[in-house]
């Protein structure tokens, strides 16, 4: 699947994420369910900050006794790219379900690029009352 370019971003998409998860948030601990399609398979779940999903992600490789000290608290890139600090680049689920070929998977911190967003829908699927 081609990767658009940042500009290729659903605007209203990140004019709902950014007042909430976004750099410029006045909430640290904002959150909003979302389910988004990415390359043919819905993820459904909990947004958040990326950095509340850097200490979750950080507190479950920590968990599980591999490589926790090497897992950073963010990115170097979104500090240093002016386009990134204006708009949100990723979205950051905590426990979604994924659904993909039919069959729901429940994930740890998962963090999709708004570029690969074909579909998006506010609120959290509620797989199985279709």
């Amino acid at each position: 699947m081609p990767v658009q370019s940042s500009y290729d971003i659903d605007p209203r998409l990140n004019a709902v994420l950014a007042p909430i998860v976004g750099p410029g948030r006045q909430d640290p601990d904002g959150t909003i369910e979302l389910t988004v399609i990415v390359g043919g398979t819905i993820i459904s779940g909990s947004v958040v900050s990326e950095e509340a999903w850097s200490r979750r992600q950080k507190s479950q490789v920590t968990a599980s006794g591999e490589y926790g000290a090497d897992v950073p608290e963010d990115t170097r890139e979104a500090r240093t790219n002016p386009l990134l600090t204006e708009q949100v680049q990723f979205i950051h689920f905590l426990g979604p379900v994924v659904v993909s070929g039919g069959n729901p998977i429940r994930l740890n911190a998962t963090r999709v690029d708004l570029r690969n967003v074909a579909a998006w829908s506010i609120g959290r699927l509620q797989y199985g009352e279709l």
